[in-house]
């Protein structure tokens, strides 16, 4: 199945958007790369990297702002792993919804990116 990453500036934000997703679709894994090592604010490609190497799956990585979308894409230039993992440029809360919907429908990574960029390319 694949995973979800989400990268925010925010630990809280993220932990409180990875308990609705798994309202919506519990079966669906859902990592976190938000906030800094000491709990404050910010983005690091370092944690992110981190993060995308414990995946079990492949991976669908939605951002919130600016540096996390940055830092996103440094992470995945170091990444050296085998999983086939995807950035995707979406609105967080919406596109994580819908990528946690269709990954627990058994979607692959490439179908998932589709859906979310027929949805939010408009």
């Amino acid at each position: 199945m694949v995973n979800l990453v989400l990268v925010s500036h925010s630990e809280k934000l993220a932990t409180g958007l990875k308990e609705l997703l798994a309202e919506m679709a519990p079966d669906t894994p859902v990592l976190l790369a938000a906030g800094l090592e000491d709990g404050s604010i910010g983005t690091d490609a370092t944690r992110i990297e981190e993060t995308l190497n414990t995946l079990d799956d492949d991976g669908v990585v939605l951002t919130d702002i600016g540096s996390a979308t940055m830092n996103t894409e440094l992470a995945l230039e170091l990444y050296s792993g085998e999983r086939t993992i995807r950035f995707i440029d979406a609105p967080l809360v919406e596109g994580a919804f819908l990528a946690a919907v269709l990954s627990g429908q058994s979607k692959s990574v490439d179908e998932i990116e589709d859906g979310l960029k027929k949805e939010f390319s408009k």
